[in-house]
């Protein structure tokens, strides 16, 4: 159901079947444990999902509130048009991305660059 992939300091946690009810716990637990050992740069993976409860989508923006609140950042990543529908329709699609490479490249874009004097 889900997979944790590391790029440098991105977490990368694959999403796969589905998002419901039945196992949200497993993936807020997962998310909680990544933030507890300071990995608060995550991108959800999601291109193997294939069903998301949409009832859940408002804890995702908590999490995504909590990831941005301990200095880091949580972002979605390679959902398919029913899934980009939902978050849209519940007005988080300024943290979907088409894939997860530029999901990743979005944390270096992030990074405050310095004026050279």
């Amino acid at each position: 159901m889900f997979e944790v992939k590391k790029y440098y300091d991105i977490s990368v946690v694959g999403v796969h079947g589905e998002l419901s009810q039945d196992n949200v716990q497993v993936f807020e637990k997962l998310l909680m444990s990544l933030s507890q050992c300071n990995e608060n740069n995550v991108v959800l993976n999601f291109e193997g999902l294939r069903h998301l409860d949409y009832k859940l989508v408002r804890r995702i923006a908590d999490k995504i509130i909590a990831f941005k609140c301990d200095g880091g950042d949580l972002k979605m990543a390679a959902a398919n048009g029913y899934i980009n529908s939902i978050m849209r329709a519940m007005g988080l699609d300024e943290e979907m991305y088409g894939s997860v490479h530029d999901a990743l490249l979005s944390f270096v874009e992030d990074v405050p660059r310095e004026d050279p004097q």
